[in-house]
């Protein structure tokens, strides 16, 4: 049995970057006084997007990454493939932190996202389809 360290470790570090994320959210919430939506406040609105555009791909990346260690997935693959989608994800976030922030940094933060998922993906159906 294989049990999937560097995927647990990529949760983690994600799980902690979600609830940074989501603390953010809440506390820009509390200073507009706007419990739902953003309020027309763009400072919301990006923290908002931060938060979900993290939200919208994690789970599928990190279910991705867990069946693709524990197919036996070559460990090298495994471990760049979360540190490029773990990247992509800070790069991203940062570039949404604020209207001033580089807008190329949001789409480097994608691509890393992308290549991540995709990545994963592929190796994926390579490792299962050597199993038999």
């Amino acid at each position: 049995m294989i049990i999937p360290i560097i995927s647990g470790y990529t949760a983690a570090i994600l799980a902690v970057l979600t609830v940074v994320l989501m603390m953010t959210v809440g506390k820009a919430r509390q200073t507009a006084g706007i419990t739902l939506g953003d309020g027309g406040s763009e400072e919301l609105l990006f923290k908002i997007r931060r938060h979900g555009n993290l939200i919208e791909s994690a789970p599928l990346f990190l279910i991705l990454l867990g069946f693709l260690e524990s197919a036996g997935g070559p460990t090298n693959a495994v471990t760049g493939l979360a540190i490029v989608y773990v990247v992509a994800r800070l790069v991203h976030a940062y570039a949404l932190s604020g209207k001033d922030k580089p807008m190329p940094a949001r789409a480097v933060g994608a691509l890393g996202t992308v290549i991540g998922l995709l990545g994963t993906a592929g190796t994926l159906a390579w490792q299962l389809s050597t199993l038999g």
